[in-house]
Protein backbone atom coordinates (compact mmCIF):
# COMPACT_ATOMS: atom_id res chain seq x y z
CA UNK A 1 0.00 0.00 0.00
CA UNK A 2 1.08 3.40 -0.77
CA UNK A 3 1.99 5.58 2.59
CA UNK A 4 0.72 8.66 0.21
CA UNK A 5 -2.63 6.98 0.63
CA UNK A 6 -2.02 6.92 4.02
CA UNK A 7 -0.03 9.75 5.01
CA UNK A 8 -0.91 12.63 1.93
CA UNK A 9 1.11 16.12 1.48
CA UNK A 10 -1.72 17.57 2.27
CA UNK A 11 -5.59 18.07 2.49
CA UNK A 12 -8.39 20.18 1.30
CA UNK A 13 -10.53 20.61 4.38
CA UNK A 14 -14.55 22.33 3.20
CA UNK A 15 -16.80 23.99 5.30
CA UNK A 16 -20.02 22.80 5.97
CA UNK A 17 -23.29 23.93 7.36
CA UNK A 18 -23.21 24.09 10.90
CA UNK A 19 -25.35 21.19 12.29
CA UNK A 20 -28.38 21.44 14.01
CA UNK A 21 -27.99 18.69 16.68
CA UNK A 22 -24.29 19.24 18.21
CA UNK A 23 -22.35 17.32 21.23
CA UNK A 24 -20.99 19.29 23.79
CA UNK A 25 -20.36 22.17 21.65
CA UNK A 26 -19.24 20.21 18.42
CA UNK A 27 -20.63 19.66 15.74
CA UNK A 28 -19.42 17.65 12.13
CA UNK A 29 -19.29 20.52 10.00
CA UNK A 30 -16.22 20.01 7.86
CA UNK A 31 -14.87 17.46 5.67
CA UNK A 32 -11.19 16.93 4.08
CA UNK A 33 -9.91 15.55 1.16
CA UNK A 34 -6.71 14.46 0.17
CA UNK A 35 -6.12 16.28 -3.60
CA UNK A 36 -3.50 14.32 -5.17
CA UNK A 37 -5.74 11.07 -4.48
CA UNK A 38 -8.82 12.82 -6.41
CA UNK A 39 -8.46 11.56 -10.70
CA UNK A 40 -8.92 14.85 -12.01
CA UNK A 41 -11.14 13.54 -14.68
CA UNK A 42 -13.68 12.61 -11.64
CA UNK A 43 -14.49 16.47 -11.34
CA UNK A 44 -14.98 19.55 -12.92
CA UNK A 45 -12.71 22.23 -14.46
CA UNK A 46 -13.26 24.49 -11.21
CA UNK A 47 -13.29 21.92 -8.81
CA UNK A 48 -9.66 20.35 -10.55
CA UNK A 49 -8.26 24.12 -10.07
CA UNK A 50 -9.57 23.94 -6.32
CA UNK A 51 -7.31 20.65 -5.95
CA UNK A 52 -4.54 21.61 -7.64
CA UNK A 53 -4.22 24.95 -5.66
CA UNK A 54 -4.90 23.34 -2.44
CA UNK A 55 -1.71 20.82 -3.23
CA UNK A 56 0.64 24.08 -4.02
CA UNK A 57 -0.48 25.65 -1.11
CA UNK A 58 0.09 22.41 1.48
CA UNK A 59 3.50 22.13 -0.22
CA UNK A 60 4.51 26.32 -0.06
CA UNK A 61 6.26 27.11 2.55
CA UNK A 62 6.17 30.48 2.22
CA UNK A 63 2.77 31.31 1.46
CA UNK A 64 1.22 28.01 2.47
CA UNK A 65 -1.10 27.34 5.74
CA UNK A 66 0.37 23.60 6.16
CA UNK A 67 -0.86 20.57 5.12
CA UNK A 68 -4.27 21.69 6.12
CA UNK A 69 -5.58 23.70 3.28
CA UNK A 70 -8.74 25.18 3.60
CA UNK A 71 -11.04 26.24 1.11
CA UNK A 72 -11.27 29.13 2.24
CA UNK A 73 -7.12 29.75 2.09
CA UNK A 74 -7.39 28.90 -1.63
CA UNK A 75 -10.30 31.79 -2.22
CA UNK A 76 -7.89 33.95 0.05
CA UNK A 77 -5.17 33.16 -1.97
CA UNK A 78 -6.63 33.83 -5.03
CA UNK A 79 -7.74 37.13 -4.25
CA UNK A 80 -4.47 37.95 -3.24
CA UNK A 81 -3.66 37.48 -7.03
CA UNK A 82 -6.14 39.62 -7.92
CA UNK A 83 -8.24 37.10 -9.16
CA UNK A 84 -11.41 34.80 -7.98
CA UNK A 85 -13.19 31.99 -8.76
CA UNK A 86 -15.62 33.71 -11.55
CA UNK A 87 -11.98 34.28 -13.76
CA UNK A 88 -11.41 30.25 -14.28
CA UNK A 89 -15.69 30.14 -14.71
CA UNK A 90 -16.44 28.09 -11.55
CA UNK A 91 -18.43 28.98 -8.75
CA UNK A 92 -17.22 28.50 -5.25
CA UNK A 93 -20.12 26.57 -3.83
CA UNK A 94 -20.86 24.53 -6.75
CA UNK A 95 -16.94 23.53 -6.76
CA UNK A 96 -17.75 22.96 -2.74
CA UNK A 97 -20.79 21.18 -3.54
CA UNK A 98 -19.21 18.83 -6.48
CA UNK A 99 -16.30 17.51 -3.67
CA UNK A 100 -18.78 16.87 -1.28
CA UNK A 101 -20.01 14.65 -3.48
CA UNK A 102 -17.30 13.51 -5.25
CA UNK A 103 -17.03 9.69 -5.24
CA UNK A 104 -13.26 10.00 -3.42
CA UNK A 105 -12.20 8.89 0.27
CA UNK A 106 -13.89 12.15 2.41
CA UNK A 107 -12.98 12.55 6.21
CA UNK A 108 -15.82 13.98 7.98
CA UNK A 109 -14.73 16.10 10.82
CA UNK A 110 -16.25 17.55 14.26
CA UNK A 111 -15.21 20.84 15.50
CA UNK A 112 -16.33 23.61 17.65
CA UNK A 113 -17.98 26.78 16.49
CA UNK A 114 -15.38 29.11 16.62
CA UNK A 115 -12.68 26.50 14.43
CA UNK A 116 -15.66 26.49 11.96
CA UNK A 117 -16.08 30.13 11.71
CA UNK A 118 -12.26 30.36 10.58
CA UNK A 119 -12.35 27.23 8.57
CA UNK A 120 -14.81 29.19 6.75
CA UNK A 121 -13.80 32.47 7.06
CA UNK A 122 -11.99 34.17 3.55
CA UNK A 123 -12.35 37.79 4.48
CA UNK A 124 -8.95 39.71 4.14
CA UNK A 125 -8.79 41.15 8.00
CA UNK A 126 -9.82 38.13 9.71
CA UNK A 127 -13.57 37.42 11.08
CA UNK A 128 -14.79 38.76 13.99
CA UNK A 129 -16.68 36.93 16.33
CA UNK A 130 -19.15 38.37 18.26
CA UNK A 131 -20.45 36.43 21.72
CA UNK A 132 -23.34 37.06 23.96
CA UNK A 133 -22.24 39.75 26.93
CA UNK A 134 -21.18 42.15 24.09
CA UNK A 135 -17.70 40.75 24.14
CA UNK A 136 -16.24 40.83 19.95
CA UNK A 137 -12.63 38.83 19.21
CA UNK A 138 -11.02 39.43 16.06
CA UNK A 139 -9.31 36.18 14.96
CA UNK A 140 -5.94 36.91 14.62
CA UNK A 141 -3.73 35.18 12.00
CA UNK A 142 -1.98 33.50 14.69
CA UNK A 143 -4.88 32.29 15.70
CA UNK A 144 -5.97 30.82 11.73
CA UNK A 145 -2.64 29.21 12.16
CA UNK A 146 -3.80 27.44 15.18
CA UNK A 147 -6.98 26.05 13.98
CA UNK A 148 -4.70 24.92 10.65
CA UNK A 149 -2.24 23.31 12.91
CA UNK A 150 -5.00 21.06 14.87
CA UNK A 151 -6.61 20.41 12.56
CA UNK A 152 -3.41 18.99 10.62
CA UNK A 153 -2.51 17.47 13.62
CA UNK A 154 -5.90 15.66 13.53
CA UNK A 155 -5.96 14.64 10.13
CA UNK A 156 -2.53 12.98 10.57
CA UNK A 157 -3.99 11.11 13.21
CA UNK A 158 -7.27 10.18 11.77
CA UNK A 159 -6.68 10.07 8.17
CA UNK A 160 -4.26 6.99 8.22
CA UNK A 161 -6.85 4.31 9.89
CA UNK A 162 -9.96 6.28 8.03
CA UNK A 163 -8.14 4.50 4.72
CA UNK A 164 -6.74 1.51 6.11
CA UNK A 165 -10.41 1.19 6.91
CA UNK A 166 -11.47 1.69 3.72
CA UNK A 167 -9.26 -0.82 2.20
CA UNK A 168 -10.11 -3.53 4.61
CA UNK A 169 -14.09 -2.98 3.35
CA UNK A 170 -13.08 -3.13 -0.05
CA UNK A 171 -14.28 0.31 -0.76
CA UNK A 172 -10.83 1.65 -1.57
CA UNK A 173 -8.41 -0.42 -4.30
CA UNK A 174 -5.24 0.26 -4.17
CA UNK A 175 -3.89 -0.55 -7.52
Amino acid sequence: MSNTLLRPGGWLVLGLPWPEKTQDGWGECALAIAPQMIPRHLVSKGAGIALGLATGLARDQNEGPGKAVFFSDVTLWLDKQGKDWADFGADYEAVIGELVGAPVPQLYMALVRKAHAILCDASRDGVRLYYPGGQVEHVTPQVRADVHAAIATSLERDWPPYIRGLIDRGALQTQ
